[in-house]
């Protein structure tokens, strides 16, 4: 059973330990702190929370660190306390958007910087999932005479560009009637635009070229919506690389392949869309250690929806984290 004492003294290791990046012993929590006891409570104490293992004895000094479980505790201690309601770095998401013209990934990019820049930890931002939003147009731009850009339009927004390489030759007009016909028949053309249909295109006067090139961005529109995923915007993995030498190698090398990886969007798409959800080491992947990552849903408009996740060491300031993510709605 821990005791309140025990921890007030868990929650100053956790600080200093953040704030200073080596063991903390009972003669600095004296020192940094007002404490109202003896030494020999303190160390008595610092001895409980190793005996339930949240702190560490480290093999370099007499200090402790904060354990998995001590981190976690004091994370629990943040997200229990009310949200403090500030404006001096708040930011509205709907307000960034149209700053942005409505252009969704210049957006999201820019949100995944300013995150950044205000916690000084990588952030990665996960855009909305598109294949929930339907496509409203379709339009053919010819780059030259065996190319052709396939131009989608979703209804949230997302403009997304398709490149297709005929083996024969287009001209212009061919491009224009094709492009007016599927842009005109957007809804009919993507439900039922494949090669069962190839006599209904001939008798719509459709020649042969014409109808074969149909049926490629068909399949092209087809497969990319089957595979598209969420797209991820990465700001900040400077903050990161920055702070890479002898002694934060071993921590930070991890995060950075973490980010770069696959894994970390599937952690992120399983998250709740709590207010603030935090998994700390071996919750993010039983062999991971040295990694947090704190995620939040986001809003931009009612389809338009992700989540942030700022990632960084498990000594993570979690309280400027934590206040900075629940202030900016």
């Amino acid at each position: 059973m821990i005791t309140q004492r025990q921890i007030s003294i868990l929650n100053a290791i956790v600080e200093d330990y953040v704030e200073l990046g080596q063991p903390i012993g009972s003669t600095m929590l004296i020192k940094r702190h007002n404490v109202q006891v003896s030494p020999a409570t303190i160390r008595n104490d610092m001895k409980s929370l190793e005996e339930q293992k949240l702190i560490e004895k480290t093999h370099s000094s007499s200090g402790r660190v904060p354990s998995e479980a001590g981190f976690r505790l004091y994370v629990n201690q943040l997200l229990q306390q009310p949200s403090v309601e500030g404006h001096q770095n708040k930011l509205n998401l709907s307000t960034l958007y149209s700053e942005n013209h409505y252009d969704i990934s210049t957006t999201l990019n820019c949100l995944a910087q300013l995150f950044s820049d205000q916690s000084h930890y990588a952030t990665i931002v996960v855009g909305p999932d598109h294949t929930k939003s339907s496509v409203i147009d379709v339009h053919l731009m010819k780059v030259n005479t065996h190319h052709i850009i396939v131009v989608l339009i979703h209804q949230s927004g997302h403009v997304k560009h398709l490149h297709l390489s005929l083996t024969f030759e287009l001209d212009d007009m061919t491009v224009i009637k094709l492009s007016n016909f599927m842009s005109r028949n957007i809804e009919a053309f993507l439900n039922h635009g494949n090669h069962h249909y190839l006599d209904a295109y001939r008798l719509m006067g459709f020649n042969n070229t014409e109808v074969a090139v149909m049926l490629q961005v068909y399949y092209l529109i087809k497969k990319h919506l089957e595979t598209e995923t969420s797209r991820i915007y990465l700001g900040g993995k400077y903050q990161l690389i920055e702070r890479l030498n002898e002694s934060t190698v071993a921590s930070i090398q991890p995060i950075l392949q973490y980010v770069e990886s696959d894994r970390i969007t599937q952690l992120i798409a399983q998250v709740s869309d709590d207010p603030i959800n935090i998994r700390i080491g071996s919750e993010i992947d039983h062999n991971l250690e040295g990694i947090a990552i704190v995620t939040r849903p986001y809003v931009l408009t009612n389809e338009l929806e992700g989540h942030i996740a700022i990632v960084g060491p498990t000594a993570m300031r979690y309280q400027n984290v934590i206040q900075l993510l629940s202030q900016n709605r």
